[in-house]
């Protein structure tokens, strides 16, 4: 399907890296990949087939110099960023890319803008989900009830509860509450730079809070094209790390489930693969949905394991290809190990 043809892929350090990698050269693409640190400290720049380390994207005009002067250099066709903070900033320079004549492998720049914002995507996922005529699905698969700080009042919340950024990614800036003492603090803690109530208020505005609902969370990946036509594979983490990589997982077959996701990936309009996390009620069974990331997820070599082709899947949506909707998860528990890696001798 590559051809040959040049693939940047971004944060190659990242959780996903490695099947996107393999899987981009086992389909003929030229892959070079970037990284924030050295070669010598990502095991994965060792499969690209070029390696450049770039600025942080924190650094907004210097990082997307560097990508477009890699891009340059490397003849690159196709940019496959694999976090959250560089979809961001690459979302903000679009037509930078355009002119280049390089293809950003992502949803479109306003959808990834409801995507990115917690608070907006919980908004319209109640829609979807309050609209949908079979009563039997209205209660399979529901949102989590969810406030803005800035809106909501401490004296009538109960607990326990989860309160983290309206465009936070891996846990950064969560805070998992228990008592009044503790909702206090974490609010102090989030405007404890904020000089006026002006910029507290600001800060506020761009928290959520929402009850913690006890229960595993199942993570579904899916790939859909602009024809509409999408791969889905759902999956129970039963272990995870403390910043959201599953460990060990089942791959779930509930057919009514993955309907829904269907409703909600063509509803929210997305190009490309993305990933759902919701969250599986402990008593209830219920899946409260709570957040969809326009990226590969950190455990996609899941869902390729199980049969499912995402990586190949993305590269088709964004190259006028056709998704083969025929194609289901194997039945599968699978597990995660680490490898450590000979990457240089002193």
């Amino acid at each position: 399907m590559g051809n040959g043809e040049g693939v940047l892929v971004t944060a190659i350090g990242s959780h996903s890296a490695d099947v996107v990698v393999r899987n981009l050269k086992n389909e003929g693409y030229r892959v070079v990949a970037t990284d924030i640190y050295p070669a010598e400290w990502v095991p994965v720049s060792r499969d690209a087939d070029a390696f450049h380390q770039v600025p942080p994207a924190s650094g907004e005009e210097a990082y997307i110099k560097a990508i477009l002067a890699i891009s340059k250099k490397e003849g690159i066709r196709w940019l496959v960023p694999l976090i959250d903070a560089e979809i961001d900033v690459l979302n903000r320079h679009r037509d930078k890319f355009e002119k280049a004549g390089i293809c950003l492998c992502m949803s479109g720049e306003e959808e990834i803008e409801v995507l990115r914002d917690k608070f907006t995507i919980f908004l319209k996922a109640r829609g979807i989900l309050n609209g949908l005529e079979d009563w039997t699905l209205r209660g399979l698969v529901r949102t989590i009830p969810t406030w803005r700080i800035s809106e909501a009042d401490v004296e009538q919340m109960t607990y326990p509860l989860i309160m983290k950024p309206v465009r936070g990614r891996s846990s950064i800036g969560l805070y998992r509450i228990f008592n009044e003492t503790q909702l206090r603090f974490a609010l102090s803690s989030i405007v404890s730079e904020c000089e006026s109530e002006e910029e507290k208020l600001v800060v506020y505005e761009n928290y959520i809070a929402q009850p913690f609902i006890k229960g595993n969370v199942v993570t579904v990946d899916i790939v859909r094209d602009r024809a509409g036509h999408m791969l889905v594979a759902a999956r129970e983490e039963l272990l995870r790390t403390g910043n959201g990589a599953g460990l060990s997982v089942r791959i779930v077959m509930d057919r009514p489930f993955l309907s829904v996701c269907r409703r909600l990936a063509q509803a929210f309009n997305i190009t490309g693969a993305v990933n759902f996390e919701f969250i599986k009620g402990e008593k209830s069974g219920v899946y409260y949905f709570v957040e969809c990331n326009p990226r590969f997820s950190g455990g996609v070599a899941f869902s390729e394991m199980a049969g499912v082709p995402v990586v190949a899947g993305n590269m088709k949506c964004f190259s006028g290809g056709k998704l083969d909707e025929g194609v289901e998860a194997k039945k599968l528990t699978m597990a995660r190990k680490y490898v450590e890696c000979l990457m240089k001798e002193e």
